[in-house]
């Protein structure tokens, strides 16, 4: 009897136990998300380990000291609607290529990064890049037309736009009569005869031009009906033997403008940007800007913001980015800083009152002139093929030969 006894209290004591411990072993039957062991994408994972939450944004940008405080004005607004802190970093111009791969390849890389538009398509094929509609789609404006085939591959947008900066090719008009000519050369038997009558005279240069990329010497080569990549051997040739007569410069020279006064440089290929802060009524801005669907435009740069592939928050990035480029944000930059826009609506609708270009901005909106393909190597292997002939480490079946080893 006292045995059975004892059987009965032990199974009250088992039970008990059993009652006490079983709220911790009821399931997780509810439709949230599970934190424990689940893996993150990318775009939910921010770096202060809160699912859903970013507090702050790292940005790296190359701009003027004028442009960057514009930035910083446009990003504060961001900063006062989403509470998302934003660190811009801005780059010296001569520093901003090694910066960039910088960012593209070391550990801790900033959210967003800027670069020349041409670089986006070398940059995305070689992994660097995320693709920016991977995480939503970037509200407004679509981009002008001739930017989105820089900006797209393997059905992905890797880019979003900033603003483009034509290059120009500027004169005086007294000093380009002097010489024989009542306008700019628009072939190559006009360029001829302008370097003629100016050896005619001494202490003269023909062409001034920057060497650090391919966009001025594209100008030039428009102005003689050619491109860069179709250019024949006869017009490369005589720019080979007349590089003589160019005045040359690997960086941002504030004496170009005093020499097309007084005359010592007949012509300049120089940013439109450059023309509207420096240029005065003395002198002439012209862009011979033709569009073929084999080149598009290719003396327009742009620059655009890209997303690294280290990038912590690229969500909230892209959140950012449509911000920096809306319709609103674009006339703000346009009027502040002069930034041409790289919306498609803007040209549509017309530029603001006052905002005079030198060239008509309808072949900005035309179809046509999207390149059908890319160099391998890219806007790279172009400005530096320009760069050895301009500096005479190349001649111009050099020129061409490098070029057609490099094409797809």
């Amino acid at each position: 009897m006292l045995r059975r006894k004892n059987y009965w209290l032990l199974f009250a004591i088992l039970l008990l136990s059993l009652t006490s411990l079983s709220p911790s072993m009821e399931l997780n039957t509810s439709d949230g998300p599970h934190l424990v062991s689940k893996p993150q994408s990318q775009s939910t994972n921010p770096s202060t380990g809160e699912e859903g939450v970013v507090d702050s944004l790292r940005i790296t940008v190359s701009l003027s000291s004028e442009e960057f405080r514009e930035l910083e004005l446009i990003s504060s607004r961001y900063t006062l609607s989403t509470g998302v802190k934003v660190e811009l970093n801005n780059v010296d111009r001569e520093s901003a290529d090694k910066t960039l791969i910088q960012d593209l390849t070391i550990g801790d890389s900033p959210d967003v990064v800027m670069t020349d538009g041409r670089n986006i398509l070398d940059l995305a094929t070689q992994g660097y890049l995320l693709p920016v509609d991977v995480y939503q789609s970037v509200p407004g404006s679509a981009p002008l037309t001739m930017l989105i085939p820089l900006m797209q591959w393997n059905g992905y947008n890797w880019g979003v736009p900033l603003d483009i900066d034509p290059y120009v090719l500027v004169y005086s008009p007294k000093h380009l009569a002097a010489l024989g000519l009542s306008a700019l050369p628009r072939s190559l038997d006009e360029w001829k005869m302008l370097l003629q009558n100016l050896l005619k005279g001494s202490g003269k240069h023909l062409l001034a031009m920057d060497t650090r990329n391919a966009y001025g010497f594209s100008a030039v080569l428009e102005s003689m009906g050619s491109s860069l990549l179709s250019g024949n051997l006869e017009t490369l040739e005589w720019l080979q033997h007349a590089r003589g007569y160019f005045y040359l410069t690997s960086r941002y020279n504030r004496d170009i403008w005093d020499m097309l006064k007084d005359g010592s440089i007949a012509i300049a290929t120089l940013p439109l940007s450059e023309w509207r802060k420096y240029g005065d009524s003395s002198l002439i801005a012209e862009a011979p800007l033709m569009a073929s669907k084999a080149t598009g435009l290719e003396a327009l740069y742009s620059r655009s913001f890209a997303l690294p592939a280290q990038s912590r928050n690229p969500e909230e990035a892209v959140n950012w980015l449509a911000f920096v480029t809306s319709k609103s944000a674009q006339l703000e930059w346009l009027e502040n800083t002069g930034g041409l826009p790289a919306l498609d609506e803007l040209y549509r609708s017309g530029l603001p009152v006052g905002y005079k270009l030198p060239f008509a901005t309808d072949i900005l909106l035309t179809d046509e002139t999207a390149p059908e393909q890319e160099l391998q190597g890219g806007w790279s292997k172009i400005s530096e093929a320009v760069s050895l002939l301009l500096t005479g480490k190349l001649d111009a079946a050099g020129y061409k030969a490098l070029l057609g080893q490099s094409s797809k």
